[in-house]
């Protein structure tokens, strides 16, 4: 999933890899610009996450929100409804 939010990185277009696909090499055999470059990596899928995340919650907020209102107009129609036939 790291690879589909980010570009192509350093390590895929400088160093032909021998592993399979999502598979991280041990610390000690990466240069320290490969870790670098999968570090940003990471930040940046956790970045992207986070903004998918905040959107999906201000949808949900103004959903709620409409609801609210909706809810409010449904009882004041009922309360004045009620109160004319009272009055009668």
């Amino acid at each position: 999933m790291q690879d589909q939010a980010v570009a192509q990185s350093l390590s895929d277009t400088n160093e032909p890899t021998s592993m399979p696909h999502g598979a991280a090499p041990p610390a000690t055999h990466q240069g320290p610009i490969a870790r670098l470059d999968r570090a940003l990596q990471r930040i940046s899928f956790a970045l992207e996450k986070g903004k998918q995340t905040q959107q999906h919650h201000a949808l949900n907020t103004q959903e709620l929100v409409a609801n609210v209102d909706a809810l409010i107009c449904r009882v004041r129609d009922t309360l004045a409804q009620t109160a004319g036939t009272e009055e009668k």
